[in-house]
């Protein structure tokens, strides 16, 4: 398995071969990988060898580890695409996978100092608040809390955010409210636990937050939302153009 006159180092050697047994199916999600010491040994090479091969993948989110249960195989990471304004719903049913949601939170309230300056509301401006884990199959994937201006978007107290999943589809229908372009921020941070059992991430896993707020086409700001994405299941990919 590990070919000394290759000028691959040993570690990358390691590396695909794990790699290998993951395409080709011998490894399944939630897989259980062998214990360093026993991987070195095989290989005939040292402890750190492997550590290192499995630390890439763990980075690359090929594998997961956890503290006193062991390393085991994760699932392929959902390819994001940056510079398209799509909702989470179109998202998971282009990669054939089904939507779905848990409202944690919805009200009509008073917004924030910082609500107001986002949205451009006046003072004592009320926002529509929708708060909202996001799965796919089933799955965790993030978390949502979307704040809009209400005075543009009223009608979506008649919207059952349990039975539509998609809030653009939403805003489009029932408000008459397209949304057109958006400016966002991407950030990793360590979630607080509330955050981390909710999304069932593994422990110490980062999430990606995305800060985002959306307009119409001429201008008027619609939407400001946080969005919490497990950074094990989620990698943002753009292509940029010289």
């Amino acid at each position: 398995m590990i070919d000394r006159s290759n000028s691959v180092p040993l570690y990358l050697q390691v590396k695909q071969w794990m790699v290998e047994k993951m395409d080709s199916g011998e490894w399944q999600e939630g897989d259980m990988i062998q214990p360093e010491r026993e991987l070195a040994e095989d290989f005939g090479v040292n402890r750190l060898t492997v550590r290192q091969a499995i630390s890439e993948l763990a980075a690359e989110g090929r594998v997961v580890r956890t503290r006193g249960r062991g390393t085991f195989v994760s699932s392929p990471k959902i390819q994001q695409p940056l510079g398209q304004l799509t909702s989470f719903t179109e998202d998971m049913r282009r990669l054939g996978m089904v939507a779905s949601s848990r409202v944690l939170k919805l009200e009509i309230r008073e917004a924030t100092a910082v609500e107001r300056t986002m949205l451009a509301l006046p003072p004592q401006g009320l926002v529509f608040e929708l708060n909202r884990l996001r799965l796919a199959d089933g799955i965790p994937m993030a978390l949502e809390n979307a704040v809009l201006c209400y005075e543009l978007c009223e009608k979506l107290t008649e919207v059952s955010f349990v039975e539509l999943q998609s809030l653009y589809v939403a805003l489009k229908e029932k408000c008459g409210l397209e949304l057109t372009r958006a400016h966002q921020t991407i950030e990793t941070l360590v979630p607080p636990q509330h955050m981390a059992e909710l999304l069932k991430s593994p422990e110490g896993a980062p999430v990606l937050k995305m800060t985002r707020k959306t307009f119409t086409r001429d201008g008027t700001p619609v939407e400001w939302v946080r969005s919490f994405y497990r950074g094990d299941r989620y990698r943002f990919e753009s292509e940029l153009l010289l």
